[in-house]
C-alpha cells in the first residue's frame, strides 16, 4: 500500500486552507489563528474550526470551482495507474480537505482518501469542519489503515513532502520535493525530480 500526501505532494499547492482563504480573501484575518497555532496556544482542531468558519455561507458551487483550477503534479496520474496494475493499494492522506481528496480519488482511482470535512446545507458552507486529520495525527491514522487493509506497515510507503507525512518508521518513507530538512534527513529516499514518476523505483 501507498500512502500519499495531498498538497505540496500531488498538487503544486502547499496548503489548501491557504490557497482558499487566497481565494476568497479572508487571508489577512485568518493567518493569526495560523500564528497561534504554530506558537501552541491553540489546537488543530481549533484551528480549522475558525478557519472554516470565515467561509460560512459561500456557496459549495464557487468552492468546488476553486478546487477545479488546482492542477496535479506531473506524472501523477501516470504513477496512480502503474500501482493499479500492479494492485498496490493507493491512499490520499491529507490534513487539507475531503472535498480535494475526494476529487482527487475519484479521477486518480485510489482506493481510499481521507480528510477533513466542511459541512454543506443547502448548497452552502455552513462554517463548520469535521477535524479528521490533524497535521501531527498522521502516525496514529496509518497505523490504523494497516491494521484495517490488513497491510504490514513494512509493506508501506509513504509519500509527502514534510516530516509529519513520513512519520511512521516501520514504513519505506519517500520524501517528494520535500519542505523540511527533517523530512530530508529521515526519509529512505529523497526525490526532486518535477515529474512524480521518478517515485516509481523505489515502489516497484
Amino acid at each position: 500500500m501507498v500512502v500519499f500526501d495531498l498538497d505540496g505532494t500531488l498538487t503544486p499547492i502547499d496548503s489548501l486552507w491557504r490557497h482558499l482563504h487566497d481565494s476568497f480573501g479572508t487571508w489577512d484575518r485568518a493567518k493569526v489563528a495560523e500564528q497561534k497555532y504554530r506558537r501552541g496556544e491553540i489546537s488543530y482542531k481549533t484551528w480549522a474550526e475558525r478557519d472554516a468558519r470565515y467561509w460560512a455561507g459561500a456557496p459549495l458551487t464557487q468552492m468546488k470551482s476553486i478546487l477545479e483550477e488546482i492542477p496535479y503534479r506531473e506524472g501523477v496520474r501516470e504513477v496512480f495507474k502503474e500501482l493499479r496494475k500492479r494492485d498496490v493499494k493507493t491512499v490520499i492522506l491529507s490534513a487539507g480537505l475531503s472535498l480535494l481528496a475526494e476529487k482527487a480519488a475519484k479521477e486518480l482511482g485510489a482506493d481510499l482518501s481521507i480528510a477533513n470535512e466542511l459541512r454543506t446545507e443547502n448548497g452552502r458552507l455552513t462554517g463548520e469542519v469535521v477535524v479528521k486529520v490533524a497535521v501531527t495525527g498522521k502516525q496514529e491514522i496509518i497505523e490504523r489503515l494497516a491494521s484495517q487493509m490488513n497491510v504490514p506497515l513494512q509493506d508501506i510507503a509513504l509519500v509527502g513532502d514534510r516530516a509529519f507525512d513520513l512519520s511512521n518508521e516501520e514504513c519505506l518513507k519517500i520524501a517528494y520535493k520535500p519542505k523540511d530538512d527533517v523530512a530530508r534527513r529521515e526519509a529512505d529516499f529523497v526525490v526532486e525530480d518535477e515529474d512524480m514518476r521518478a517515485i516509481l523505483q523505489y515502489l516497484i
